[in-house]
């Protein structure tokens, strides 16, 4: 079997739930190893280790759990706890509300462990001691209206 077809067939054995090991949603943990730019995907978030927060973000003055802005059940990428959490917002954010568009989100500093919990992901769990940047899939549609706007 060539390399590739064994790719393909194992991608296909994951999508089944038919995989030894890997099954959809499942949960996994962050590894303590983990390096800057080291990241972890959970649906449309990605949870990315930063050395520091970024210059500019502002401490959260009112922290949700809720790492994703909006009201459906796919923004529902939440901690388990605020306990051990100091949050950091990029500029705006905490004023936008649910109508926040852009792709960069809360910078989490963690002094105890924590999970971002979601319905239909599986949970991560990301060990004490880290700084992790959360981030959004770019939504196709809001994106190509700004760079058309830019454009004109």
């Amino acid at each position: 079997m060539k390399t590739i077809d064994s790719i393909t067939e194992c991608a296909a054995q994951i999508h089944r739930g038919e995989h030894s090991e890997v099954k959809p949603g499942m949960s996994v943990r962050m590894s303590e190893a983990a390096a800057p730019q080291d990241s972890i995907r959970q649906g449309d978030l990605y949870l990315t280790v930063a050395l520091s927060v970024p210059e500019g973000y502002i401490k959260a003055s009112k922290p949700n759990v809720q790492l994703v802005p909006g009201n459906t059940k796919g923004a529902r990428h939440c901690l388990d706890s605020l306990e051990g959490v100091t949050m950091y917002y990029p500029p705006g954010f905490e004023t936008a509300g649910d109508s926040w568009d852009a792709m960069e989100g809360p910078v989490l500093e963690l002094s105890k462990e924590r999970k971002v919990l979601h319905p239909t992901h599986g949970h991560v769990t990301i060990p004490a001691g880290f700084t992790v940047g959360c981030t959004y899939q770019r939504e196709w549609d809001q994106e190509q209206r700004r760079e058309r706007r830019n454009a004109d």
